[in-house]
């Protein structure tokens, strides 16, 4: 594993600005915080209801949670560099069409991101 990492060479965090800062806002957040806080209590001790929980089922959750908080986090960078329609935001992060705009309708529930019309008979988005 050593010599794998190694080969690879010095991490160009310039190539990965986008995506790093993206992961820096899902690791900022509130209920990521929280989940992680709350790990060994709630699998050693129990929930509020003194239900004890498995960790792997715990951590399964943890890793769904963690992957959706990134990627909304994929997305509200995108629309700041202005990407701001679901097929721009898919091109600049790859992720698919349907979960793009699933995410952007929590977001823009949470005013995370705010629909601000259409162009071109696509809807467009901005960051508030």
């Amino acid at each position: 594993m050593t010599q794998t990492v190694k080969e690879q060479g010095k991490f160009d965090s310039k190539a990965f600005a986008f995506e790093l800062a993206a992961a820096e806002l899902t690791l900022a957040q509130e209920t990521l915080r929280w989940m992680v806080g709350k790990e060994v209590k709630i699998t050693t001790k129990g929930d509020v209801f003194g239900r004890q929980w498995d960790r792997d089922r715990f951590e399964s959750i943890l890793d769904v949670l963690l992957e959706r908080e990134y990627q909304k986090n994929l997305i509200l960078q995108a629309v700041k560099q202005g990407h701001t329609s679901v097929r721009d935001i898919h091109n600049k992060i790859g992720l698919d069409l349907k979960r793009i705009s699933y995410l952007l309708a929590d977001m823009e529930n949470r005013n995370i991101v705010e629909f601000i019309g259409m162009e071109e008979s696509k809807p467009v988005f901005a960051a508030l």
